[in-house]
């Protein structure tokens, strides 16, 4: 029997968690989810979770903690066979862990995988993208954003909607399966990217860089109420996370200046 260690962090937004966990209770799987929710430095809300998902197990913490120490202290005891990082704000299809399973299982040195992120409209999000590049980061974290508009959604840094399963730099880490054993190879999330922003880039290039690959599966999919903050506004506390989380990225993988990809390149699929 497959079994999958399923890791969320409560950020007390209570209707979009609830939507979350009831998604994964619907999970059409021959198998067994153990989740973990993490309520992160904010009331307890494990009377609330446990209703809503009575086999959960629910870390309380104090204080805020990090989004890469939330989930890797979720994961930290883990023996299953497959792990899931998971955002409150996504609500997966009823087959959507069945399928990423299934998916892994074709491609055998897939070390993580995700599904289709959509909008709550329906629209496909571009959530799968080549490493950032100097030039291309600097774009898209100033005014210069304003100028370029829509032409941003089509640039090298975002991989056009797929068409079937493919290799891909990264995804977003709203929703990622990886294999325990690749989860365990590479020890997780870096908790240096603290708060948050930018580990799930690093994750990916620490997976393609210890032979693994990351991979997307259409054929899964899940809704994701992305909320975008740091596109949102250009200088705010979220935009200095990110840019010390990219300043991090940098100097932990210096290669990155020079080159896209620590194993292979992403071809821009049509």
């Amino acid at each position: 029997m497959t079994t999958v260690s399923v890791s969320v962090i409560s950020t007390g937004e209570m209707t979009k968690l609830a939507s979350c966990l009831h998604s994964l209770a619907a999970q059409q799987l021959d198998g067994q989810l153990d989740i973990v929710v993490v309520c992160n430095g904010l009331p307890d809300d494990s009377t609330v979770i446990r209703q809503i998902s009575p086999g959960a197990k629910v870390i309380v913490n104090s204080v805020r903690k990090g989004f890469a120490e939330n989930h890797n202290a979720a994961l930290a005891s883990s023996q299953a066979d497959f792990v899931l990082v998971l955002n409150p704000d996504v609500e997966l299809h009823p087959t959507c862990v069945r399928d990423l399973i299934a998916a892994m299982a074709l491609h055998e040195r897939a070390g993580m995988i995700g599904p289709l992120l959509r909008y709550p409209d329906g629209t496909a999000q571009p959530s799968a993208r080549r490493f950032p590049r100097l030039i291309g980061t600097l774009v898209r974290r100033t005014p210069m954003r304003r100028l370029l508009g829509e032409r941003l959604r089509y640039s090298r840094h975002y991989l056009p909607d797929p068409v079937g399963d493919r290799s891909v730099d990264w995804l977003l880490g709203a929703c990622l399966l990886a294999r325990a054993a690749a989860w365990r190879s590479v020890g997780g999330f870096d908790p240096g990217f603290h708060p948050l922003y930018i580990e799930d880039i690093d994750l990916a290039w620490r997976m393609w860089s210890t032979g693994w690959e990351v991979w997307q599966a259409p054929g899964a999919e899940a809704i994701h109420e992305h909320q975008a903050a740091t596109d949102k506004v250009f200088f705010d506390h979220r935009t200095l996370w990110h840019a010390r989380g990219m300043l991090r990225f940098v100097w932990k993988h210096p290669r990155i200046i020079v080159s896209g990809n620590p194993a292979r390149r992403v071809r821009n699929e049509p």
